[in-house]
């Protein structure tokens, strides 16, 4: 028997005659190669890229409360209306804690740009080292320099383009003020820097006209000034730690952050059916090869060991470009993160991409270990190769035909475990994992439902006397090793746009009519400065006394402390409620007016498991105290819970007579005629005030919601992508498997366009067969993230409703993803030369 020649023990620096045999295959097959280098390469750009923008905006938050808190330990928080400056005073004094430093804190505009006024002590900020973060050794001095003196960043001052000693105007509230940079300093972390302003206490109150009031008190404690200052803190006053405080404003966007993570991980399963296609394709090109290395003696390990070998280049070189594409898309993918949680949960001064190398490593480790675990069964295929059998392709695709059953069974079993796992009450993960195990049962009976599909075309045109139809359709089914997973890929790329866009869609249609049901109002109002509660009140007096308007309500939004943290509450003075009403007692509305009770967002019941009659902890002007639940009502806005209060109970327990916001009910005048009379009364004082109809209200509100979902169409087109690229693959895997079929074809009288058309209506195919295997799986995703992931992630219920453009849009982009792949394998396959496809090697 011959053997194989230096096999085991190649020269140093010398590749051995199986490597070199794998080079040339792969030199052979450049096309192939280089879709499984992009399947890898796109798979692991969006990992990384999502991860990289994750844990920047994840850097973003933290920064974005540091440069707040620093180092400290503790804060004293105070109710709605601040904590009157006087009680630093005596605390210092009285106490004698010297470690503490009071804080106001604002949003101002500057050039166009948001930045986070820092109003803080300077000399109270040394002791405690609280802005070292930002500050260093910087020019602390220069904000004792005047009555207007800020400090900048040199890295925000070059992006304002503002010289040391400049004068320039901020904007709050619709008021202009000028001020002067009295210095900048060189941040140890850049980042951390950009986007604040600082300003001595003083200038900051008067900038954000907030006299004689602070926003917060930092200090260092240890265990006995903690016992002192608990004892002798006023009751309108909580101590509160730093870390545990931030950590709860830091958890109010994980869920956002794991919807991301786990999009970007549907579009690598999709890349790992590419590379688990293209793996097998390279087994199924070399079975004859293979089968002679068997004759010569390689042996089974040699085998396996030099298929995953190949994988393993592929792996390392496609992981390391789709890093370097990563970099690239998560600059991108930041500015949608941070925009996102700026318009939902925390307003961030930090948008910043962050390098992270630690989303860079797990990128790669998840490419190569899919790309491995992918192509670890077409290794074991070859592995298994008999010599006798190299000449018997079809035993393959028999054996698939056998194995089809069983791993449509096999699919069915693990989809039926992702609905049992959904029906469980379980975390956000759990639900995410029901949904993977979901789509893998659903692409395990993919290839059974390619088979079925082609089946009964074929029943239905056996009558026809068109040979070249059953042909092409046949040519479907007697490659479904190819066929089935490039149909698999791509129903799963469609499916995520079905699902996405049904859930989009559903949100969307739910927001609007929430904000029809709970904006009952014809024109709303209110103030451009916080502080100026007066104003609205005399508004209001003045509005109440036209003959046009019905009634006029206020509203007040503030936050104070929970058991369960800082919360948004929200007071109004209206007759009746407004708010659409989920669960309520049967008297809720008598015993919310008459002040009873409070009623909660449905987030906030479902995330800290309240129901109507339970009660919810606030701290008051007299300290904490429990409030009756009467009822839940819808709520879209908050995505941390609310609570809604009537103004006599808001009175009652809190030292806080403010207004926020002015509700018009006007009886006949149409709104655009109530906003230009109320602008009429208000005069000169229309900088005071922002007079915005319902309609407008309802217009900016849905701009946010569509910006806040920009970042899920970037990932939807990117698995799409990822498919179209994976049916190209098989495609063109397919034809030059059949190259030799194609040389008979066109040696018994086909023309290359009757060859092409075959190939081209073989692509569509295949595409009508991935849309129509997509919606039913899109809908199961849907129904998974409405009920399942967004109610776990946000507290929310939908009305679920089916967009048919969705399902339109899905049809016709699978059908355009395989027409287009199909393009370039049916102008090779028409191209093929009779002589050259029928020639003997």
């Amino acid at each position: 028997m011959a053997c194989w020649p230096n096999r085991k023990d190649p020269l140093p620096g010398k590749l051995s005659l199986l490597q070199l045999s794998s080079l040339r295959f792969i030199a052979r097959r450049r096309w192939q190669s280089w879709l499984t280098l992009v399947g890898i390469m796109l798979g692991v750009c969006m990992v990384v890229a999502v991860d990289l923008a994750n844990s920047s905006a994840r850097r973003a938050f933290a920064l974005s409360l540091e440069s707040m808190s620093g180092n400290t330990t503790h804060q004293i928080i105070g109710g709605p209306g601040g904590i009157d400056e006087s009680v630093y005073v005596r605390l210092r004094r009285e106490l004698g804690i010297r470690r503490s430093a009071p804080l106001v804190t604002g949003s101002l505009q500057v050039k166009g740009h948001r930045f986070r006024l820092i109003g803080s002590d300077p000399l109270s900020d040394a002791a405690i080292d609280r802005h070292a973060l930002v500050l260093g050794r910087g020019p602390v001095s220069d904000l004792l320099r005047g009555p207007g003196a800020v400090v900048l960043s040199n890295r925000s001052a070059e992006r304002l383009e503002l010289n040391v000693g400049e004068s320039f105007t901020v904007h709050f509230a619709g008021r202009e003020t000028d001020v002067t940079l009295a210095g900048v300093f060189a941040a140890e972390n850049a980042a951390a820097s950009d986007g604040l302003l600082f300003a001595d206490i003083a200038v900051a109150q008067r900038l954000l006209q907030r006299w004689g009031k602070l926003d917060g008190i930092h200090l260092i404690l240890d265990a006995t000034d903690h016992r002192r200052l608990s004892e002798w803190l006023p009751p309108d006053l909580k101590l509160v730690e730093s870390r545990a405080r931030n950590h709860s404003l830091q958890q109010m966007s994980e869920a956002f952050h794991i919807n991301l993570t786990a999009m970007s991980l549907l579009a690598m399963l999709v890349a790992a059916l590419l590379i688990y296609n293209t793996m097998t394709l390279a087994v199924l090109q070399r079975r004859q090869t293979l089968g002679v290395y068997r004759a010569l003696g390689v042996s089974r390990r040699e085998v396996f060991a030099l298929i995953l070998g190949e994988s393993a280049v592929l792996a390392v070189t496609g992981s390391a470009a789709g890093i370097v594409l990563g970099l690239l898309l998560g600059q991108f993918l930041v500015h949608l993160v941070t925009r996102t949680i700026s318009d939902l949960y925390f307003s961030l001064h930090v948008s910043a991409f962050l390098l992270d190398p630690w989303s860079l490593v797990k990128g790669f480790a998840l490419g190569v270990v899919v790309t491995l675990a992918s192509a670890t069964l077409p290794a074991w295929e070859a592995n298994r190769t008999v010599p006798a059998a190299v000449q018997q392709r079809s035993q393959l695709e028999e054996r698939w035909q056998r194995q089809l059953p069983a791993l449509a069974l096999l699919g069915l079993a693990m989809l039926a475990l992702g609905l049992f796992m959904v029906s469980v009450e379980g975390s956000l993960v759990q639900g995410f994992l029901a949904l993977t195990m979901m789509v893998l049962g659903f692409c395990l009976m993919v290839p059974a439902a390619v088979g079925a599909l082609t089946q009964a075309i074929l029943m239905v045109i056996s009558v026809s006397p068109y040979q070249v139809i059953r042909v092409t359709v046949r040519g479907i089914s007697s490659g479904i090793s190819r066929t089935g997973l490039a149909v698999a890929a791509l129903t799963v790329a469609i499916s995520v746009t079905v699902g996405v866009g049904v859930m989009v869609g559903s949100f969307r249609h739910t927001v609007g009519v929430w904000l029809e049901q709970s904006m009952r109002g014809d024109v709303y109002i209110s103030s451009t400065d916080r502080g100026n509660s007066d104003a609205l009140s005399m508004l209001k007096l003045q509005l109440a006394e036209a003959d046009w308007i019905d009634r006029v309500s206020s509203s007040r939004l503030s936050s104070v402390e929970s058991e369960f943290g800082p919360i948004p509450l929200m007071t109004v003075s209206r007759s009746g409620i407004d708010m659409p009403i989920k669960k309520a007692m049967a008297n809720a509305e008598t015993l919310f007016l008459s002040g009873k009770g409070v009623l909660i967002s449905e987030p906030l019941a479902y995330h800290r498991r309240l129901g109507v009659g339970d009660e919810i902890s606030l701290h008051t002007h007299d300290g904490p105290r429990q409030f009756p639940v009467v009822g839940i009502f819808f709520d879209y806005i908050s995505t941390q819970g609310m609570v809604l209060m009537h103004d006599d109970l808001y009175g009652n327990w809190w030292n806080d007579g403010g207004i926020s916001a002015l509700t018009v009910y006007a009886d006949g005048p149409p709104p655009e005629s109530i906003v230009n009379t109320i602008q009429d009364i208000i005069g000169s004082r229309h900088e005071q005030f922002q007079v915005t109809s319902n309609r407008d209200i309802r217009d900016a509100a849905m701009r946010i919601f569509d910006r806040t979902f920009a970042i899920t169409d970037v990932l939807r087109l990117l698995a799409v992508i990822v498919a179209f690229v994976s049916v190209l693959s098989a495609l063109i895997a397919l034809q030059l498997e059949r190259t030799r079929e194609f040389g008979i074809l066109r040696a018994t009288g086909m023309t290359p366009g009757q060859i092409r058309a075959m190939v081209l209506a073989q692509t569509l195919f295949l595409g009508l067969f991935a849309g129509l295997l997509a919606i039913p799986l899109g809908l199961l995703m849907a129904d998974v993230l409405i009920n399942v992931i967004n109610r776990r992630a946000f507290g929310w219920s939908m009305q679920q409703i089916m967009p048919p453009t969705v399902l339109l849009q899905a049809m016709v982009l699978a059908l355009g993803s395989a027409l287009l792949a199909g393009i370039y394998p049916a102008h090779r396959a028409a191209s093929i030369s009779p002589s050259v496809a029928l020639r003997e090697e």
